[in-house]
Formats: C-alpha cells, sequence, structure tokens
C-alpha cells in the first residue's frame, strides 16, 4: 500500500457522477491545485463499503471545502456506480476499476474476496495539490473505518 509521503500514480477511468456517465482522473484535480480524497472499495451495495460512503456523505467538512474532491474507486461497472451512488445519495463521482489496475498502483488490490478476483480492499488516501499521499488508509476487518478528524487534517494541511 502507498504511505504517506509517496506520490499518488496518476490515472482517467470512467464512472458515475451525478447521474451521468465520465471521466475523472487524478491530474485533473492536482493541475488545478485541488486535494484529492481517493476512497477505495470492493463493491457497490457492500454493507461495509455502504457504511464507509454514508459517513463521508455525512462529513459535513467535506461540503464546505472548495478545493477537495472525493473519487471513489471500486470494481464495479459505471452503470452499476450510478445506482449505488442514487440509491443512497452519493454526490461523488464512483469509478470504475474493473480491470484492478489502479488498484494496483496503489497497493490496495486483494486477488480474492469473497469468491470475486482482483478487487480493491478498502482503503482510503488523501491526496495534495502537489500528487504526494498526506493520509493512507485500509481497512482490516469489516467494521474498521477510517478516522475522519485524522483524514480532515491530512486534507487542511
Amino acid at each position: 500500500m502507498l504511505q504517506v509521503g509517496q506520490e499518488a500514480p496518476d490515472f482517467t477511468l470512467t464512472g458515475a457522477a451525478a447521474g451521468t456517465i465520465e471521466t475523472h482522473g487524478l491530474s485533473e484535480y492536482t493541475d488545478r491545485r485541488w486535494s484529492v480524497i481517493l476512497v477505495f472499495y470492493p463493491f457497490d451495495f457492500h454493507p461495509a463499503c455502504t457504511d464507509q460512503w454514508c459517513s463521508l456523505r455525512d462529513a459535513d467538512w467535506l461540503t464546505l471545502l472548495e478545493d477537495v474532491v472525493v473519487l471513489g474507486i471500486g470494481s464495479d461497472g459505471a452503470y452499476a456506480h450510478r445506482e449505488y451512488a442514487d440509491a443512497h445519495n452519493i454526490q461523488f463521482p464512483i469509478l470504475s476499476d474493473s480491470g484492478g489496475q489502479v488498484s494496483r498502483s496503489y497497493g490496495v488490490l486483494t486477488e480474492e474476496f469473497d469468491g470475486h478476483r482482483d478487487v480493491p480492499s478498502r482503503a482510503t488516501f488523501a491526496v495534495g495539490p502537489d500528487r504526494v499521499v498526506r493520509f493512507a488508509w485500509q481497512a482490516r476487518g469489516p467494521q474498521e473505518q477510517p478516522d475522519l478528524d485524522a483524514l480532515k487534517g491530512a486534507v487542511d494541511q
């Protein structure tokens, strides 16, 4: 897994955002001098993933920051992501890493999870405008959630 202080690999993926299917990339935001919160997760509609997304959705501080974007990265397709986002009122772009290349580059690809191959584990990164990782967290169990106060502190740097 990437660690704090390492450079975050760039990527461009297709996904769902505000009901539409479009592409998003890391440098699209860092080139504007924005911070990016990357949320890796294995599956839409998985209970632990839904808990994590709803915690982020409900984090008021995220809606107050103009130069921070949250990008979800999951193994499901863009159309499944759109349905998931609609079902849970998630306004952040959720991107499809169905081949696992981006998850692999961040060191969070799991070879097998509940009978599925090559899916991301639940992990969260904060990447600064300089594309350096400022926060890195990976779940060790289904109930564990990232420390949102530490995430906020990393974004505020």
